[in-house]
């Protein structure tokens, strides 16, 4: 069984995330801007971003995310943020929509 998968059907993004982090990386996620580099049943690592336009469009870096599923707990690393304070942003976001629809 995919636990990343099930973590994300049974969890609303929205939880986890700011809601500008939502708005932003919800484009990156429907404009195909989400790569995956590596996939197992418990983690993903991923390219996001890299689109041209505005930040409502998903504009902005490209960055890599590793997420992983131990114990039911989520845990995740963008390179966009600094080492003392991952919070889930928008490259987060786009993967988390990714693993959803999938």
């Amino acid at each position: 069984m995919d636990r990343l998968k099930e973590y994300f059907r049974n969890t609303d993004v929205a939880t986890l995330a700011l809601p500008s982090n939502i708005a932003y990386g919800t484009p990156i996620f429907t404009r195909g801007a989400v790569e995956i580099l590596r996939r197992t049943d418990t983690e993903v690592e991923a390219w996001a971003g890299g689109l041209n336009g505005t930040l409502k469009e998903g504009a902005g870096s490209r960055r890599r995310v590793h997420m992983s599923v131990e114990g039911g707990q989520l845990r995740w690393h963008c390179t966009g943020n600094p080492k003392t304070h991952d919070i889930f942003c928008k490259h987060c976001v786009a993967v988390a929509l990714f693993l959803k629809s999938q």
